[in-house]
């Protein structure tokens, strides 16, 4: 920036323009829309700054402000755009469409060098009622980051056009998409998103439930360090290591999760034991995952994928009727080095399934233990209770494991005030 003159703020002193500027990156929007009326530097100035803030678009009005805003100065601010999120239900053609057709107009004929980052709520629906604000959108190549929910078909057609060359890629599928004709292996995560999978770092994928064969997978996806599955109905994991080779960190979210209760926990524990043989036998056959640094998920999710590998960090969630016996079997399959134990259940110790766990990990790798105890809001804990499990963690910090004591246990009990 060039050397700016001072800016007078009170008779006899001066503050320097470039000080000024940087004063104004910590103030509100509302205070740089004052401070644009007052001079022409900062006009320019703290427009600039407007747009280098995440700008969310949630109204229609917002919507006009937004596009006259990029319109001023011949379009010369919507280089300065960095983070657009837009949340908003658009006026469907052939209704009129005059904001659409002005953000479009300024996507088409001006430069957004800086625009990395778009989220489109309603991204279905907006995508395939204004045809031409979808190609401006796919022609940006600018972008290393896109959240789109709900996507359909016209989506997953727009992600194909797209220009940019992704780095992180959050997608929320359409309910039932995955049910369609063809659509069970077409619009898996792992062939419709293959266009970038030279450039994908990290991959979150929401409400796909259909199965995908090997025999589909033509390439890996070697730079994807980070893998969010959140609702997978079929959680067969072998695709997904062979196409993720080398993912660090992990998060598993199944329909298990909070699907258990005391009525179905039978049934279902048939169906995730299933599961699990199978996630066993293709890791038995085909590898697993050998670079895992932290992996996130609750008994039920992590005992149906039948990990084994190294895990450097386990974050484990015992929900209040995930049967303690999983939790034994995933952590000496993963060979865990240090975890985290999130217990919620009205007996946190599950009558003394924790301390026998622990004890037959003595010669297990396990090295850190972090145990957060905490209960639902309706339950209730004595004194008998609470003393029960402050004795338990004063055990459990003295018990020998792998040739060392556990340097970290960590009891988080609620209050009866909390409850």
């Amino acid at each position: 920036m060039p050397e700016l003159p001072p800016y007078a703020v009170g008779q006899g002193h001066a503050l320097p323009y470039d000080v000024l500027i940087e004063i104004a990156t910590f103030v509100s929007r509302t205070t740089l829309s004052r401070l644009m009326k007052t001079c022409r530097i900062l006009y320019h100035e703290c427009a600039k700054l407007q747009l280098r803030r995440r700008v969310v678009i949630e109204t229609l009005p917002d919507l006009a402000s937004f596009s006259a805003f990029l319109h001023a100065e011949v379009g010369g601010r919507c280089r300065w755009l960095r983070e657009l999120v837009l949340d908003v239900e658009l006026p469907q053609i052939p209704a009129p469409d005059g904001l659409t057709r002005s953000l479009t107009t300024a996507i088409q004929n001006y430069s957004f060098q800086s625009l990395t980052s778009i989220q489109l709520e309603n991204a279905e629906n907006v995508l395939n009622s204004h045809p031409k604000l979808s190609t401006g959108f796919a022609s940006l190549d600018t972008l290393t980051t896109l959240i789109v929910r709900p996507a359909g078909t016209t989506t997953l057609a727009f992600l194909k056009n797209l220009q940019s060359d992704l780095r992180t890629l959050i997608v929320t599928y359409e309910h039932g998409l995955d049910q369609g004709h063809g659509g069970k292996e077409a619009f898996h995560p792992i062939v419709a998103f293959k266009k970038f999978r030279h450039t994908l770092e990290t991959l979150e994928v929401h409400g796909y439930e259909a199965e995908l064969s090997r025999t589909r997978i033509t390439g890996t996806y070697p730079r994807v360090q980070e893998l969010i599955l959140d609702s997978p109905d079929c959680p067969l994991l072998a695709p997904y290591i062979h196409a993720f080779p080398n993912v660090r960190n992990l998060s598993l979210t199944t329909v298990f999760a909070d699907r258990l209760t005391p009525d179905s926990l039978f049934l279902e524990m048939s169906l995730i034991d299933a599961f699990r043989r199978t996630n066993q036998n293709d890791q038995a056959k085909f590898g697993s995952w050998t670079k895992l640094e932290t992996v996130t998920g609750t008994a039920a999710d992590l005992y149906l994928t039948g990990l084994k590998c190294a895990i450097k960090v386990l974050y484990l969630n015992v929900c209040q009727w995930d049967p303690w016996s999983m939790v034994l079997p995933i952590l000496l399959d993963a060979s865990v080095s240090k975890l985290h134990l999130f217990v919620a259940a009205f007996n946190p110790l599950g009558d003394g399934a924790l301390p026998s766990i622990l004890e037959q990990l003595a010669h297990s790798p396990l090295e850190s233990l972090n145990l957060h105890i905490h209960l639902c809001a309706q339950e209730e804990w004595d004194d008998d209770q609470r003393t029960m499990v402050n004795y338990t963690s004063l055990n459990l910090t003295g018990m020998p494991l792998a040739g060392t004591r556990i340097p970290n246990v960590y009891a988080q009990v609620p209050t009866h005030s909390a409850l």
